[in-house]
């Protein structure tokens, strides 16, 4: 045997014996025993998470709170911290909890939910500026969930409470091709409907009532969308109109806030015998149907100046579409016809009693 064989021949003895004492550990076992950074942080996280999907809170708040700052790796660190704001209790605590989130992930997954967090606290305390500037992230025309669709709504809301009427429900109304036929539709239309009030626009005002009421009769907003559509007909000058949707809300919703100020007013629901004004359903004049719709819209002009209310232009399903004009919004056919009476008089116009 050579020496230099000899040589290798030893030490791969002594690296065998080292071995089975335990004191050399191949390099595969060395990998797979060191423990991996932050791993009990990142299961500790994981059950945390875990107790939050089961609806434990307490539990969850208890775990995250083990988690030391700084003891995750990045990717982990932004859900941890969004963690400890769902968790956090407190209300003045949670106002810091999103403040802090936003401060240290302005780009972090949860940005835009805890942005609509802390504008909602701040529309709630009553500083509408600063919720309208947080909210400014959010634009109509690109939102597709229910946090950029919730977001245009508040931002709305804010703008009004701002004092800015006219310019809310210019927002509002550029927001309605991302709102319309959502779950956050409902509130939008009475946010709506509140902004054109406030603007002196009682025909937007009753065109976004009437759509929450036709489709929501019991929603959230139906107490406080009746009262505002009767607000709506008083300042039209159409009092009865507008005593009888009163009536309304007393008989509908007795137990709501509307109705006591309804009875404020007055009003009692067996009072008067006229009908009550029909939300959804009921019958309208139809005056002109127009294949260009700028004639259309000069003759609703026209009538509304004419003192006729619940004036509408409604474009049909036609190629290329018919706008028909209607008027009116009559619980039987005979008060329809004697509205259509009295303009074939006045006016000289043709028309025909139609659904509403």
């Amino acid at each position: 045997m050579s020496a230099a064989k000899g040589r290798r021949n030893g030490f791969a003895y002594l690296l065998a014996a080292l071995a089975s004492l335990g004191v050399l550990a191949p390099a595969s076992a060395r990998r797979s025993d060191r423990p991996q950074p932050f791993q009990a942080e990142i299961s500790q996280l994981a059950a945390a998470e875990d107790a939050l999907a089961r609806g434990q809170s307490d539990a969850a708040r208890d775990l995250i709170s083990r988690i030391p700052e700084g003891r995750l790796p990045p990717e982990k660190a932004d859900a941890a911290a969004w963690l400890r704001v769902v968790v956090t209790a407190d209300g003045a605590a949670y106002d810091r909890a999103l403040s802090d989130y936003l401060q240290r992930f302005p780009q972090g997954a949860r940005r835009r939910e805890a942005t609509l967090a802390l504008a909602r606290l701040r529309y709630v305390g009553g500083d509408y500026g600063a919720a309208e500037n947080l909210l400014s992230i959010f634009s109509p025309g690109v939102e597709r969930n229910a946090t950029g669709r919730a977001a245009l709504v508040t931002r709305g809301l804010a703008q009004l409470g701002r004092g800015d009427a006219a310019g809310a429900l210019q927002f509002l109304g550029s927001a309605e091709g991302d709102l319309k036929g959502t779950p956050e539709e409902e509130e939008y239309r009475y946010a709506l409907a509140e902004a054109a009030i406030r603007a002196g626009n009682p025909s937007a005002a009753m065109a976004a009532l009437r759509a929450l009421l036709e489709k929501y009769p019991q929603g959230d907003y139906a107490p406080q969308a009746l009262y505002a559509m009767g607000t709506s007909l008083e300042m039209v000058g159409r009092q009865a109109d507008a005593a009888n949707v009163f009536r309304q809300v007393a008989q509908r919703f007795p137990l709501s806030y509307e109705a006591t100020r309804v009875r404020d007013r007055g009003i009692r629901p067996g009072m008067g015998s006229a009908s009550l004004l029909p939300i959804g359903g009921g019958f309208a004049v139809q005056v002109g149907a127009f294949t260009r719709k700028d004639i259309a819209d000069a003759l609703a002009k026209e009538l509304r100046t004419a003192g006729i209310g619940d004036v509408s232009v409604r474009a049909g399903d036609e190629l290329p579409p018919v706008f028909r004009v209607r008027a009116g919004s009559f619980a039987t056919r005979d008060q329809a016809r004697a509205l259509g009476e009295r303009l074939r008089r006045e006016r000289g116009f043709s028309y025909q009693v139609v659904p509403r």
